[in-house]
């Protein structure tokens, strides 16, 4: 954070996205993520399926480097269609 004129704290931009999956933020959102973090924004993505420890969590840290965000935070919840997204982590099927 910095300061104004004033001394008065100016908070510095910053873009916050929360995806169910790994390429969503790609496919729906890349542009916006990449526009917001060149202008010099605090860009992060939260994904709430998939392990931090599969290829597609990988995968996903590549892509948001290409768009300029910060490495991504995995709620590794596992994907119901794919049993291996989250190892050891039970699949809602509810």
């Amino acid at each position: 954070m910095s300061a104004n004129e004033g001394g008065a704290p100016v908070r510095e931009p910053s873009v916050l996205a929360v995806f169910a999956h790994p390429d969503d933020e790609s496919l729906a959102a890349g542009g916006l993520l990449a526009r917001h973090a060149a202008a010099g924004a605090r860009t992060a993505v939260v994904t709430a399926t998939w392990a931090a420890d599969t290829v597609r969590a990988r995968e996903l840290a590549v892509a948001l480097g290409i768009l300029g965000a910060e490495a991504p935070r995995m709620l590794e919840y596992a994907d119901a269609r794919v049993p291996g997204s989250a190892p050891g982590r039970p699949v809602n099927r509810g």
